[in-house]
C-alpha cells in the first residue's frame, strides 16, 4: 500500500487544483460587482496607462487611495494590457454604492489575474497538505475577494511564500531561504500593510525556537537583518514613496487609524468586536446564491477548533498565525469581511488536523474494547433505574421528538388548527413513509394547512437567523467570556474565604449566595432599572454629577457593541458566580489540610500549591458546576428579554420566533423548533469537547 501514496497524493493534488480553479472562475464569471472594485480598478487603469505611454516617472507620483501600497494595483494594472483601454473609471467616495457599469473587460482581466494568484495558494498549500487544500480551495470568502478586483490574492500569496521560506530556514539553517523569506515581507507589505502580522507570527515562532536552541543572541542579529532586508524591499517595491519617504509613508498608515473610527461606513456598520468570528462561520452564499452552491465555511471553523492543539504540535508557527491575526481583528475598529483572508490558511491547516483529530477518534473508539457486564447487578439495577428513564423518556426524550417532528414542517399560527386536529401526525407520518412529497414554502410560513417539508428549512434557518445574524458566534462567545469570568470570580473567592483569618467568612459565604437566590427574572428588571437609557439610576447619576460622575463613559452603551457585552456581561457573571463558589467550597472541604502543609514544608510556593494541588483536587467538583453554568449561560434568556433590543441568544429568537404576538414576527413554530433542535446539537458537541479537553488535562496532571 506504501507504494501507492506518492500517485495518490498527485492525484489529490491535481484534483484539489482542479476543483479550486473551477470554483475561481466561475466566481469570476458570476459574482456581482463588488464595493471598492471600481477603487482599485481606477488605480490599476492608471498604472496601466503609465506603462503603455512609458511614463515611468509617474510612478512616482501616482497611487490612487493611498492609504493602500501599490503593488497589488500595478499587477491588476499590468493584466489591464492585454484588454483595450478603456475610459478611466470615474472618483467616487468610499461611502458610494458598488459601480455596476464597470467595463467587463477590465473585470475579467483583474479578476483572473487575482484568480491565478489565489490558486497559486491553494496550490502551495495543497503541496504541504492535500485535505487542507481541498478546506481553501472551497472556503467561500476566499474565493470571493480572491476572484474579484480586490487586494487580497497577492499579499495572501505572499505572505504564504513567506511563511514556507521561513520555516525551512528553520528546518535547515541556510542564509537563503532566510533572505528569502525577508523578500516575501517586503513584498507583502507593498502589497497591503495589514498582511505584515503574519510577520509577528513568524519573530515570536524564531524567538521561541532559539530560545530552545540556546540561540538567542544570534537571533536577535538575524531577526534584525530580516527586518531590514524587509524594509528595503518594501521601498523598492513602492515607487510613491520614493519623492518623500517618511511623509507619505506616514500619511498612508496613520490613514487607516482615523478610518477606522471616523469613517461613515465604518460608523454605520457598528460591528461588534468579535465580528471576526461571525465572518469565519457566515458564508457569502447568502449574499450570492447563484455563485456557491456548497458552503463549507462553518464547518473548516468548526473543525479549526478541534485542530489547534494537534497543529501545534506538527508546526506550532501555524497556530501562531491564526492566532495573532484573529486577536488583530478582533481588536481593529474596521471589521470588513475580507480581512479574514489574512488567516484562512492556517486556518485550513487545523481544519484538516481538526479532521483527522475526529477520525482517529472514532476509530479509537470502534476498537476499544467493550466493558464486560455482570447480568446479575444489571438486572438488579433495572427497578432502581426505571424512575428515572420514565421521567427522563416523558420530559425530555418526548418533547425533543416532537419538536424534531415539528420540525419537518411548517407549522405556524395560521395552521395551528389543523395542526392540534391531527395535521402534524398526517404531515410527519406521511412524509416519512414517502406517501407525501416535502416542499419548500416561503418564509415566513402563512399556509392555513399545516406542510410536510422535511429537512429543507435547516439550511435556510442556519444560514439566516442562526450564523447569518451573527447568533451563534455571539452565543458561544457569550458563553466562553461569561463563563470564564464567573469561574474566576467564584473560585478567587472560595479561595480568599478560605484562607486562614479571615473575619466573618460564613457571613461572607451567605451574602454571596444572595445572587443566586434571587429568581433571574427579578434580577434581570433590577439590573435594567440600573442600566436602561435615559431613566435608568445610571443615566440620572450622570445627568446629576456631570462630568464628575466616574461611569459616565458607560452612557450611550446601547449605541456600541463593546459597552453593551460589558453591561450584559456584569449581571451575567453576577448572577453565575455563587454556584462555582460553593462549589470550590465545597471542595476544599474535602482536601486534607496536611497535604498543604506538607508542600510548603517541601518548599512549595503559593502559586505551585495552587494550580499543582489545589486545582487538580477540585476538577472532579467543579467540572459539572462548570459544564451547569455553561450551559445556563449559553440558554440565558430573561436577562436578554429583559433589554428588548438586542437578538441575544438562541433561546430568545427561538422564543420572539414562536410568540405569535412578538414584534419580531412571531408565530413560526417550526423555525422555532429547529433553532430548539439545532440548540440541542451545539451544546452537545460543546459539553463533549470541554469533557475530552478537561479530560486531557486531567490525565496531563496526574500523569
Amino acid at each position: 500500500m506504501q507504494k501507492f501514496q506518492s500517485p495518490l497524493r498527485i492525484l489529490a493534488i491535481v484534483a484539489v487544483l482542479f476543483i479550486a480553479w473551477a470554483l475561481r472562475a466561475n466566481a469570476v464569471q458570476k459574482l456581482s460587482i463588488d464595493y471598492d472594485e471600481d477603487d482599485y480598478m481606477r488605480a490599476a487603469q492608471e498604472y496601466a496607462h503609465l506603462i503603455r505611454t512609458s511614463s515611468w516617472s509617474g510612478f512616482l507620483e501616482t497611487n490612487y487611495r493611498t492609504e493602500h501600497p501599490p503593488l497589488a494595483k500595478i499587477v491588476i494594472g499590468l493584466s489591464f494590457l492585454t484588454a483595450p483601454e478603456e475610459k478611466l473609471v470615474a472618483d467616487r467616495p468610499t461611502t458610494s454604492e458598488p459601480n455596476k457599469y464597470l467595463p467587463r473587460p477590465l473585470v475579467k482581466a483583474g479578476r483572473t489575474t487575482n484568480a491565478v494568484f489565489g490558486w497559486l495558494t491553494v496550490a502551495l498549500l495543497a503541496i504541504i497538505n492535500p485535505l487542507a487544500g481541498l478546506a481553501l480551495a472551497t472556503h467561500t470568502f476566499t474565493i470571493k475577494y480572491v476572484s474579484q478586483i480586490m487586494l487580497e490574492a497577492l499579499p495572501a500569496l505572499m505572505s504564504f511564500s513567506m511563511v514556507l521560506t521561513y520555516l525551512q530556514f528553520k528546518k535547515n539553517r541556510k542564509t537563503g531561504w532566510l533572505i528569502t523569506s525577508a523578500i516575501f515581507l517586503g513584498l507583502t507589505a507593498a502589497s497591503k500593510y495589514l498582511y505584515c502580522v503574519i510577520g509577528i507570527a513568524i519573530l515570536v515562532d524564531w524567538f521561541m525556537d532559539a530560545k530552545d536552541r540556546d540561540e538567542v543572541k544570534p537571533f536577535f542579529k538575524q531577526a534584525l537583518l530580516w527586518g531590514f532586508l524587509g524594509v528595503i524591499i518594501f521601498f523598492a517595491a513602492d515607487p510613491f514613496l520614493w519623492a518623500d519617504p517618511i511623509q507619505r509613508l506616514r500619511e498612508s498608515v496613520f490613514y487607516h487609524a482615523g478610518y477606522s473610527t471616523t469613517a461613515a461606513e465604518v460608523q454605520s456598520a457598528n460591528f461588534p468586536f468579535w465580528q471576526p468570528l461571525n465572518w469565519l462561520v457566515f458564508s457569502p452564499s447568502v449574499w450570492h446564491p447563484d455563485v456557491f452552491k456548497f458552503s463549507p465555511d462553518f464547518i473548516i471553523a468548526v473543525l479549526a477548533v478541534f485542530g489547534l492543539s494537534r497543529l501545534w504540535k506538527k508546526e506550532r508557527l501555524y497556530v501562531l498565525w491564526l492566532g495573532f491575526a484573529l486577536l488583530f481583528l478582533l481588536f481593529w475598529p474596521t471589521k470588513w469581511p475580507q480581512y479574514i483572508l489574512t488567516l484562512t490558511v492556517p486556518l485550513s491547516l487545523s481544519a484538516a488536523e481538526g479532521l483527522a483529530e475526529i477520525w482517529q477518534s472514532i476509530v479509537a473508539v470502534f476498537k476499544a474494547k467493550k466493558p464486560i457486564f455482570n447480568k446479575k447487578e444489571s438486572r438488579q439495577a433495572i427497578p432502581w433505574l426505571v424512575p428515572g428513564l420514565i421521567a427522563f423518556a416523558v420530559l425530555t426524550l418526548l418533547p425533543f421528538l416532537f419538536q424534531l417532528g415539528v420540525s419537518l414542517t411548517d407549522f405556524n399560527s395560521a395552521s395551528i388548527r389543523d395542526g392540534f386536529q391531527g395535521g402534524i401526525w398526517r404531515e410527519i407520518s406521511g412524509g416519512l413513509t414517502g406517501q407525501i412529497e416535502p416542499v419548500t414554502p416561503e418564509f415566513p410560513f402563512r399556509s392555513k394547512e399545516v406542510q410536510f417539508t422535511g429537512i429543507s428549512g435547516y439550511q435556510p434557518v442556519f444560514e439566516f437567523l442562526v450564523t447569518g445574524q451573527g447568533i451563534f458566534i455571539f452565543n458561544i462567545f457569550w458563553m466562553v467570556v461569561s463563563t470564564s469570568l464567573q469561574v474566576f470570580l467564584g473560585f478567587g473567592l472560595a479561595i480568599l474565604l478560605n484562607q486562614r483569618g479571615v473575619k466573618l467568612s460564613k457571613f461572607w459565604q451567605a451574602f454571596f449566595i444572595l445572587p443566586w437566590a434571587i429568581p433571574e427574572f427579578i434580577g434581570a428588571l433590577m439590573w435594567l432599572n440600573i442600566f436602561v437609557p435615559e431613566i435608568g439610576w445610571l443615566s440620572l447619576a450622570a445627568k446629576k454629577y456631570g462630568e464628575a460622575f466616574p461611569l459616565q463613559f458607560l452612557i450611550g452603551w446601547e449605541r456600541t457593541p463593546s459597552l453593551w457585552f460589558l453591561i450584559f456581561l456584569i449581571p451575567a457573571v453576577w448572577y453565575g458566580f455563587p454556584l462555582i463558589m460553593l462549589a470550590v467550597n465545597a471542595g476544599l472541604k474535602t482536601i486534607p489540610k496536611e497535604v498543604f502543609e506538607a508542600a510548603s514544608i517541601d518548599g512549595a510556593n503559593s502559586w505551585q500549591i495552587l494550580s499543582g494541588i489545589t486545582l487538580p483536587l477540585l476538577i472532579p467538583v467543579l467540572l459539572p458546576a462548570v459544564i451547569i453554568r455553561g450551559i445556563y449561560t449559553f440558554n440565558q434568556f430573561y436577562l436578554f428579554q429583559a433589554f428588548p433590543f438586542r437578538e441575544g441568544t438562541l433561546a430568545n429568537i427561538s422564543y420572539n420566533i414562536f410568540n405569535p404576538s412578538s414584534r419580531f414576527g412571531g408565530g413560526q413554530f417550526a423555525v422555532s423548533a429547529i433553532i430548539n433542535i439545532l440548540t440541542v446539537i451545539i451544546l452537545i458537541a460543546l459539553v463533549t469537547l470541554f469533557n475530552r479537553r478537561m479530560q486531557t488535562r486531567e490525565e496531563f496532571i496526574n500523569a
